[in-house]
């Protein structure tokens, strides 16, 4: 029998994978959909970059501070346990993954099919040799209008697809501060979901990723959360 907080928690997951899975199972192509030089777009841009370098770090200090001030003292220990562990093991099994399955992102394939671009020997160049086919590409020549935020965003995120590692931090993040969170508070959770689902949408309209890498990331955070919890029971104790 699972406990009233294991309940709510897998509730909290499912209604995370809610939106890439109906996105998904849609088949739905979401890039290009809007004008990439538009309100929209720079606002998927600036959610974007909630979770890159270095404004995932400062997006990680302000979620905590929060959460801390909203639990008990004797639970904040567990909570950064928690969130250490996830994140560390985010980063190691994102980059493990994207270096396996070595899928294009939908912005290089779009390009690649506007000739601008030869797709396997893209991914034959090291980051600087990628960047530096990108940076050959003048904006009149690009089958889109482009922001210059976008553009770079382009240049500087050259790596593979698979999986999404702005998704699997923003859900680890997400689920792993409201799994210490929901016994006591609900409106950080929400507005936490409500992030998490902005930034995986913004990384399919900027043409960052594909919508199975979103949900394969939502889905791998809640089991890297769960495992981070139970080591930190193990570690902590229950009380």
């Amino acid at each position: 029998m699972l406990s009233p907080s294991t309940r709510v928690f897998l509730g909290y997951w499912l209604a995370l994978l809610l939106p890439p899975l109906i996105i998904w199972l849609s088949s739905a192509s979401l890039f290009p959909l809007i004008e990439l030089n538009g309100v929209v777009a720079q606002f998927a841009f600036a959610v974007t970059m909630t979770g890159t370098r270095p404004w995932g770090l400062l997006t990680t200090v302000v979620i905590l501070t929060l959460a801390c001030c909203l639990i008990p003292a004797t639970k904040r220990g567990k909570l950064l346990s928690c969130v250490l562990i996830a994140v560390a093991l985010n980063v190691v099994l994102s980059h493990l993954l994207k270096a396996l399955f070595a899928e294009p992102r939908p912005y290089v394939e779009y390009l690649a099919q506007a000739g601008l671009l030869d797709l396997t020997q893209f991914y034959a160049f090291d980051r600087q040799g990628r960047l530096a086919i990108l940076q050959q590409l003048q904006p009149a020549v690009l089958p889109l209008q482009l922001a210059p935020d976008i553009l770079r965003h382009w240049q500087a995120e050259t790596g593979y697809a698979f999986p999404s590692g702005h998704t699997l931090f923003s859900c680890t993040l997400s689920l792993s501060c409201s799994l210490c969170l929901l016994p006591h508070n609900r409106w950080l959770p929400l507005l936490l979901l409500l992030w998490a689902w902005l930034v995986g949408l913004s990384r399919l309209l900027l043409g960052m990723h594909w919508s199975q890498d979103v949900l394969a990331s939502a889905v791998l955070a809640g089991v890297l959360v769960m495992v981070s919890y139970i080591v930190t029971l193990r570690w902590l104790g229950k009380e």
